[in-house]
């Protein structure tokens, strides 16, 4: 990933700061306590400008920011900076090292906007530092709710920028949107239930006024989705369901994909599924835990869906 300020690119690594790995229903007790707070470290500078969508769009051929959590819409990850190359990666070495406050797994991808790094931690913690020099201007603390509920440890994967705002998914299930210049929170909304399963680690999308995110969970029996939300308000726009409510039980085939017969009692089994009720893809899992691409010439989302639930 590439920032640059007076042409000065540093290569940015983030590694874990901590090895343990939390699975369970309740975030550490000092991450409930208390509300959001923000601390402000320094001023910002007066570098930091407003992200077009114009910026968004053409953010796989910047060598200068990292606008996207995975480089652009296409999320191939693909930095088009050659400051770094064979004949000079030998003699990298740190330009500086940053010591957050959290003492846990790291799983973000920093985005860069105009010098400013913005990254997060494990429990929703959100910096805004100096990509040249390191030095903080500010850090977000997000006020957990009572219940969390996550399989493989309280990670977050990095915020979407646009505008002058910041979003973040939260392992209560929020989503939140943060004040680039000052890390002041906005608004916040529920995206959907942490008891029945639900929670984000996932960075979030944002393309035309609409923020994408879906939702982990599959372990717990959810039923996955991608929900839209627009930046200004946090209201939810539409939601596209992975599982849908017909249909979800696939093709009643005799026969294999060769041709062999699988000597399946149909009747059987579908008196079976009728007896789970009319509701159970409701639990069928199918989240959608990692970044959507956007195909912005055919006005299209696509998206890995995720875990299905143990109950299948």
């Amino acid at each position: 990933m590439a920032a640059s300020r007076k042409s000065r690119i540093p290569l940015f690594i983030c590694a874990a700061l901590g090895s343990a790995v939390l699975s369970g229903t309740a975030p550490a007790a000092d991450e409930v306590q208390g509300g959001a707070t923000t601390t402000q470290a320094t001023p910002m500078p007066d570098m930091l400008r407003p992200v077009t969508q114009q910026q968004l769009d053409a953010a796989a051929s910047d060598p200068a920011s990292w606008l996207h959590s995975n480089g652009s819409y296409a999320e191939t990850r693909f930095a088009p900076s050659t400051q770094i190359n064979p004949s000079n990666v030998s003699k990298l070495r740190p330009a500086f090292i940053f010591q957050t406050a959290v003492m846990e797994s790291m799983e973000t991808a920093p985005i860069v906007s105009n010098g400013v790094m913005f990254l997060t931690t494990s429990y929703n913690h959100v910096y805004a530092i100096d990509a040249v020099t390191g030095k903080e201007f500010w850090h977000y603390k997000h006020r957990m709710g009572p219940v969390t509920t996550f399989c493989c440890g309280p990670n977050n994967r990095g915020v979407a920028i646009s505008g002058d705002r910041l979003f973040m998914g939260t392992l209560d299930a929020k989503l939140v949107a943060l004040d680039a210049k000052t890390g002041r929170l906005l608004w916040a909304t529920q995206i959907a239930d942490p008891e029945l399963g639900y929670s984000e680690t996932m960075a979030p999308v944002v393309v035309d006024g609409k923020v994408l995110i879906g939702t982990n969970g599959g372990e717990y029996g959810i039923r996955g989705f991608v929900k839209a939300f627009d930046v200004n308000k946090g209201d939810l726009l539409w939601t596209f369901y992975t599982i849908p409510e017909t249909g979800q039980e696939g093709v009643w085939a005799e026969n294999d994909a060769v041709g062999r017969n699988m000597k399946r009692d149909i009747a059987a089994e579908k008196q079976q599924l009728a007896a789970k009720g009319g509701d159970f893809y409701r639990t069928l899992g199918g989240g959608v835990w990692m970044a959507p691409a956007v195909d912005r010439k055919a006005h299209t989302v696509y998206f890995v869906v995720g875990n299905p639930s143990p109950d299948l």
